[in-house]
């Protein structure tokens, strides 16, 4: 006899195993990228390691914007949520200081280097 529903596995009951071989970014989309800008061989290794920090990066940005967005007091995560979860982790702006998101909003972080003094031209007096 057969017990139970017939089609996919209930997710609820999937052993701990299945869910870390699922990645978000598959290997052959990393690999056709680095092929395509090194055209040069690519490892099986390359290509799992590239994927882990790929991963490691949207994991951040996507824990930052949540974050920026409940300080929001919103329920819903916007570009300029993402924008601001990059300007306000010193280690994403090192990494993202030059991506521009759209609809983002303005930059917000302004870094000690930015500001320049600069010299009153109508101040002196004869």
């Amino acid at each position: 006899m057969v017990q139970g529903k017939g089609g996919k596995a209930d997710p609820r009951v999937m052993g701990k195993d299945e869910e870390h071989q699922k990645s978000i970014v598959k290997l052959s989309q990393i690999k056709k990228i680095m092929k395509d800008k090194t055209r040069m061989r690519i490892s099986k290794d390359a290509l799992v390691a590239v994927s882990a920090c790929v991963m490691y990066l949207i994991s951040e940005i996507t824990d930052g914007a949540k974050n920026v967005a409940n300080t929001d007091g919103k329920k819903k995560v916007m570009p300029k949520h993402i924008n601001h979860a990059i300007c306000n982790d010193t280690e994403l702006h090192f990494v993202g200081h030059d991506w521009l998101i759209k609809n983002g909003g303005m930059k917000s972080y302004i870094s000690p280097g930015d500001f320049s003094v600069s010299s009153k031209k109508g101040s002196s007096r004869d």
